[in-house]
């Protein structure tokens, strides 16, 4: 958690059980002096998606995109992008798959403070897939995006190519005001799932609050163990608190 960042933050990922932190499809990235937060959930079944999806994140991090200069940002991370390749011919299928490219979820989210309303925030956010935003204010969530409920998520998700060539999805975005002390949760989908659900909400927020309390990952880390029993996935989770509005003299 950066001491120079406005705002408190944690972040912490978990690979599936069973697989190595290497092996890990998700990524988060985060501006300290934006603020900015992205994270990004690679696609299992395609080629270097783990790799594709923390330069995605990355990216967003370094400049966010507006809905006018989408195509433009995603351009130029698709030109920027040098994916590793495995010395020696490659089997047909892996070859094929190669040239298919890699695909993620994107999530990023810019905050803003208020000029006119001390203590106040502005967000803005922008989502290809089912990675979400969730705002919450005490213990009630007021706002989720691009999805709100854990009926929503599918097996699909839309998803953003690496390839030049490849058509994206066209993005979603939304923009929303924030208070002093609110979260601002941050969720690849097994996690986003579970945030959604009203009867595993507490558990995530206790655990979010311990996190930011201590600077420790631990708690949010039990609390992966605890989605993954749920459904065995990468999980992956930013958590931002917003500071307390600045006393007045």
């Amino acid at each position: 958690m950066p001491p120079e960042s406005p705002v408190e933050w944690i972040s912490a990922t978990l690979p599936k059980k069973g697989n190595r932190a290497g092996e890990n499809e998700d990524a988060a990235a985060a501006a300290p002096g934006g603020p900015r937060f992205a994270v990004c959930d690679g696609a299992t079944e395609a080629w270097e998606s783990g790799p594709w999806a923390k330069h995605l994140a990355t990216a967003y991090a370094r400049r966010a995109p507006a809905p006018d200069t989408f195509a433009a940002w995603l351009g130029q991370a698709r030109g920027a992008w040098a994916p590793a390749t495995a010395a020696g011919e490659a089997a047909w299928y892996a070859a094929e798959k190669q040239e298919q490219g890699a695909f993620a979820t994107l999530l990023g989210v810019e905050l803003r403070p208020s000029q006119a309303r001390p203590g106040e925030w502005g967000w803005k956010a922008v989502a290809v897939g089912d990675s979400c935003l969730v705002h919450v204010r005490g213990e009630v969530v007021e706002a989720a995006f691009p999805l709100s409920s854990p009926a929503a998520f599918g097996t699909r998700p839309a998803l953003v190519p690496s390839a030049a060539e490849a058509e994206c999805p066209e993005p979603e975005w939304l923009a929303g005001r924030a208070a002093a002390g609110d979260l601002l949760l941050l969720a690849t989908d097994a996690a986003a799932a579970a945030l959604l659900d009203p009867g595993r909400l507490a558990a995530a927020l206790a655990a979010t609050r311990d996190a930011l309390r201590d600077r420790d990952r631990a708690p949010l880390l039990a609390w992966f163990r605890d989605v993954q029993d749920a459904v065995n996935d990468d999980v992956t989770l930013i958590a931002v608190r917003l500071p307390a509005a600045p006393e007045v003299s």
